[in-house]
């Protein structure tokens, strides 16, 4: 691994002199403070893209770019080291432009001193590289403390800290005397047996129940059996408090995997996550992070980022890991949650069952937070959840993307995409799209081809994953939209269609339209949708024949401006009628003579 230093002026030439390699670099302001911290597969690639394009660039990037005054980087051998080392520098630095967990140097985790003789079990707001084992973070000081102190009470680690533990002392402590400790310092019991209880502890802490019943079990039984009846009695009685605890955790799916589901929700430049931690087919926990700062981070991105920054400390990693959305860099976060598990991991996008209802309820709990939380206004919410409830659709539409095709005339042929998030518009996912494929007026093969492009560039990672695709248009561009899709790989975005005709919906898979009152907010909603699809299409589509008009054959002609231009097109409607015109008809045109017109009328016959 190797580092370099920039020099404060970036130039051209020093960034051509960045490596091809994998690395992270690091922006800093005029002060040297570290403003931001970002991963590359290819170092010099990526720094140079901040400075090329900046119309293209989204209103916060463009913000950092304005304050960068120096850039450090530091080059690694893969991206998964990459990844690790930007991990720990947003950690140390917390820059001001990446996202971040709101307090996040405050959550506390569960420590468990494994580097030490006889460990012990432990509060600590700081993770260091000390060989210990960290669980966590946890966002309920209050739950954590419950935990530390219920597991004292069936497990009897040592609570004495490193400086007061002295091993050979002559009588034991008052939490010995209560069953709250095995007593280490006086031998009562040898390293072998404490080992036990702590592989128990770790058990517990990972919802390892059903291993960690099945072991104490056993161990009650062959304590029995060499008639240590006192000990058989302690393992007992920590089966019935294991027992108990394990009632109270929600059963999802008995004898299920380990899995965590994670679930997303932004508005205003804010996000709530929601990590739901499934053992053994158990709900362990549910935590809620307040992420700050989140502007102009698609979902992929904020879901790759918060991956990044929540498992960094944890070691308690699942077999799989559910979301609503594939995260930005996805091969490079789980190469390197598969590092750090030693073993497979995988992230996936469930698309029906009971986590698929799990993450609907990880969702509904990560919008009450950040409503809760402050500055986000419920009603933003309010309206997805209706449109929900009102179509059946299996989940919450945050993100609807809406297509619509406009060919005036037959000509220049165009389509649009425009991006609702929550209730309102998302500028930076509109789209337009000029129509290749399809000759003459066929606005099922148009909506088929506008789509599928779009689902060509979802698959490249290019914008955010709808919940819900509306199409303008009726049940036949709802089935041309819903093949576009499936032979993309996508069968389970749930497609509607708003006919303008009758106002009705039409659904993938529905034999029946539906007919909403006309004063439902639901309907007005998709109506606004509709209409805005609609006006970014027309706009383009004006804007094109526009320019086909700005130059052409009546520019060559001698003695022809703008302002006569502009008088024959409006006098004739088009450039196909003005070339179908007699020069008795040109001639007539206010401003236009029999010369004049004669001269039109050549070269508009000499340019065919």
């Amino acid at each position: 691994m190797s580092s370099k230093q920039v020099n404060k002026k970036i130039s051209r030439d020093y960034l051509g002199r960045m490596p091809l390699s994998p690395g992270v670099y690091i922006m800093k302001d005029a002060k040297g403070r570290v403003i931001y911290v970002g991963k590359a597969k290819v170092l010099r690639n990526r720094v140079r893209s901040y400075f090329k394009d900046r119309d293209k660039l989204d209103t916060k990037t463009k913000m950092l770019v304005s304050v960068i005054d120096s850039i450090d980087y530091i080059a690694t051998g893969n991206e998964v080291e990459a990844l690790v080392l930007e991990c720990n520098l947003i950690k140390e630095h917390r820059p001001k432009y990446n996202v971040r967990l709101k307090d996040d140097k405050k959550y506390p985790y569960l420590k468990l001193t494994v580097n030490e003789r006889f460990p012990r079990l432990c509060l600590t707001r700081n993770v260091v590289n000390d060989g210990a084992e960290y669980f966590g973070p946890y966002t309920d000081t209050r739950a954590v403390r419950r935990t530390m102190e219920l597991i004292r009470t069936i497990f009897p680690l040592r609570n004495c800290p490193g400086s007061a533990f002295r091993p050979n002392r002559e009588r034991e402590c008052l939490n010995f005397q209560i069953k709250r400790c095995a007593g280490p310092c006086t031998g009562r019991i040898d390293e072998d047996g404490y080992k036990m209880i702590v592989d128990q502890v770790r058990l517990f802490l990972r919802g390892r129940d059903r291993d960690l019943y099945r072991a104490l079990e056993g161990r009650m039984k062959e304590l029995s059996a060499d008639r240590r009846f006192e000990e058989a009695s302690v393992a007992r009685d920590q089966l019935a408090a294991l027992s108990r605890v394990s009632e109270k955790r929600q059963a999802v799916e008995p004898g299920g995997a380990d899995e965590d589901v994670i679930a997303l929700v932004s508005e205003k430049g804010k996000a709530c996550a929601v990590v739901m931690r499934v053992r053994q087919g158990r709900v362990l926990s549910s935590e809620s992070f307040i992420l700050d700062d989140v502007a102009g981070n698609d979902r992929a991105s904020l879901t790759g980022s918060f991956m990044q920054l929540y498992y960094h400390s944890n070691a308690d990693i699942p077999d799989v890991i559910y979301s609503q959305y594939k995260p930005a860099g996805e091969k490079v976060i789980t190469d390197w949650l598969c590092s750090k598990a030693g073993r497979r991991v995988t992230v996936k996008v469930p698309e029906r069952g009971g986590n698929k209802r799990l993450l609907g309820l990880a969702e509904k709990n990560a919008t009450m937070k950040l409503v809760a939380d402050g500055g986000v206004d419920p009603s933003s919410f309010e309206l997805p959840g209706e449109i929900k409830k009102t179509l059946g659709l299996p989940s919450t539409p945050r993100r609807i993307e809406v297509f619509d095709v406009s060919n005036i005339q037959g000509t220049d042929a165009v389509g649009s995409m425009v991006t609702f998030e929550n209730g309102k518009p998302l500028k930076s996912g509109y789209r337009h799209f000029r129509i290749r494929d399809v000759d003459g007026i066929d606005d099922f093969a148009m909506m088929r081809e506008i789509v599928g492009r779009r689902m060509e560039a979802l698959l490249k990672g290019a914008g955010g994953r709808p919940d819900l695709v509306m199409v303008d248009g009726g049940i036949g561009q709802v089935n041309a939209a819903v093949q576009a899709m499936a032979c993309r790989g996508f069968r389970d975005i749930p497609v509607i269609g708003l006919a303008k005709r009758n106002e009705e919906i039409f659904m993938a898979g529905h034999g029946d339209a539906i007919v909403l009152p006309r004063r439902s907010a639901v309907l007005r909603y998709l109506q606004r949708m509709r209409d805005e699809a609609h006006r970014f299409a027309i706009g383009y589509h004006r804007k094109l024949r526009g320019a086909k008009l700005e130059h052409s054959e009546i520019d060559e002609i001698e003695g022809i401006g703008e302002t006569r231009k502009l008088t024959l097109l409006k006098e004739f409607g088009s450039l196909d009628a003005l070339r179908m015109a007699s020069v008795e008809e040109i001639a007539a045109v206010p401003g236009f003579g029999e010369k004049m017109a004669l001269k039109v009328h050549k070269g508009l016959r000499d340019a065919r």
